[in-house]
């Protein structure tokens, strides 16, 4: 029912799209923020639709937390940087969902430590550093780089180990982009992560 719902709302043009996103953000236009969010809400269930493969429960939730996303990508969204709407809001939509899938998967309950927030966000990105410099990523060279305990990175690298979403996966088969390189981490804003993405 929703998905035949959202089908009524017509797709946007770049000119549009820039339009009613000067209007959101010089005037706080209502009406256009809510055009600019209904005429992207079948991003969202892409996005969701992609996610779902590995996430076994309810896609409406999934659809939900996007859409989540898709509002504050309307917020912030700056029509002058250049940006493709939908390109912008991918990276909100994709961090709201991997939140949720976050807070809410069996296997990465991982606590509220420093430790295992660190180890969480930055362990597959340092073992891949590691591998190109040319090392063999040993939890005691993994522990030296992220200033934890090596006990702290064996355990924490057998429950991402058991995760059913490989953080190397992409999110979608015409994405390069893996689930590992969108996690929202905590140290950085969306925003941030859009432009260091820019950047590559």
């Amino acid at each position: 029912m929703y998905l035949l719902e959202i089908k009524r709302y017509n797709l946007l043009t770049r000119e549009e799209e820039i339009e009613l996103g000067k209007r959101v953000r010089e005037k706080n236009d209502q009406k256009a923020a809510y055009r600019l969010a209904t005429s992207n809400l079948r991003l969202v269930v892409k996005i969701a639709m992609d996610f779902h493969r590995y996430w076994t429960k309810n896609l409406l939730d999934l659809i939900q937390e996007g859409n989540l996303g898709l509002l504050q990508a309307v917020k912030k969204f700056d029509p002058y940087r250049g940006i493709k709407f939908s390109y912008y809001a991918s990276f909100w939509i994709k961090a709201y969902m991997l939140k949720f899938v976050m807070d809410n998967w069996k296997l990465v309950k991982i606590g509220t430590t420093q430790s295992q927030r660190k180890l969480f966000f930055n362990l597959a990105k340092e073992r891949d550093k590691l591998i190109a410099e040319g090392f063999s990523p040993e939890p005691r060279l993994l522990a030296e780089r992220l200033a934890v305990k090596e006990e702290e990175v064996v355990e924490m690298s057998q429950r991402l180990g058991g995760w059913e979403i490989s953080l190397s996966a992409p999110v979608g088969d015409d994405s390069r982009e893996a689930y590992g390189a969108l996690l929202p981490d905590p140290g950085m804003s969306t925003d941030e992560r859009l432009s260091e993405n820019q950047r590559r």
